[in-house]
């Protein structure tokens, strides 16, 4: 693979326990993928609002990826209308965009779609995903199959997809698990998130997941639930998949 540079704009806004947050995620998971001496990952805290600009993000073999975050994309922050003005721009330049969970929001908000609660509920955890017929041909997406597993947590999802996109994946609890539209993509799932790092949002979350939320019956669930989380190859292939596509 010739040289990438990546521009990852983390939004993450929390640390777990292990201090680790989106941008030591995404390091991570190209390290495992092999490729982080061909990958420079290029990291700006877009809740500062420190953003790159999008003309030096379009060139061959440079893309862009929004990490996921701690609440909806619609919240009343500063730091999101001008994130979601900086991808339409990149998008509108041609350039190469992945958004993951709230990135994937973000990119279908800036494009014209609509994001939503999902009135289904909370996803979280390896679930399984199915693959369109354009998701079975989508470069993103090569090496996985309707019905490999992926990570993920989320309540929101894309409502309705911008005009001219097209789906890519989906589900029975996520409608819209990843579509396209351009050089841009959004994935729902996590293609960074390992069992461990899971685990431990897990228990950031626990107290909500059985109390508030009722997602979980008790502290034994709990457990259980966090032991059944898997490693998901083909997601994270993803992150390397989308780096050879900044060099076509």
């Amino acid at each position: 693979m010739e040289q990438v540079s990546l521009h990852l704009i983390d939004v993450t806004g929390f640390t777990l326990r292990d201090g680790t947050r989106s941008a030591d995620w995404f390091a991570d998971a190209l390290a495992a993928l092999g490729i982080s001496d061909r990958v420079r990952l290029i990291v700006h805290d877009g809740i500062e609002e420190s953003l790159p600009d999008p003309a030096d993000c379009c060139d061959y073999g440079r893309g862009v990826v929004v990490s996921g975050s701690y609440g909806p994309v619609y919240q009343e922050k500063p730091w999101i209308p001008p994130l979601i003005d900086f991808i339409r721009e990149v998008h509108v330049r041609g350039g190469w965009f992945l958004g993951v969970c709230f990135g994937h929001h973000a990119l279908a908000l800036a494009l014209g779609g609509e994001v939503e609660p999902n009135p289904r509920g909370r996803e979280m955890g390896t679930v399984s995903i199915e693959l369109t017929p354009e998701g079975e041909r989508s470069p993103l997406l090569a090496g996985m199959r309707s019905g490999d597993t992926v990570n993920l947590i989320h309540r929101t999802h894309v409502s309705r997809m911008p005009d001219g996109a097209v789906r890519l994946a989906f589900n029975g609890m996520t409608p819209v698990q990843s579509f396209q539209a351009g050089h841009s993509f959004g994935y729902q799932p996590h293609p960074e998130l390992t069992p461990n790092q899971l685990r431990m949002l897990t228990e950031l979350y626990g107290h909500v997941l059985v109390r508030v939320e009722h997602f979980l019956e008790d502290g034994e669930h709990l457990e259980a639930f966090k032991e059944s989380f898997e490693e998901t190859p083909s997601s994270m292939a993803v992150l390397k998949n989308f780096a050879l596509l900044t060099l076509s």
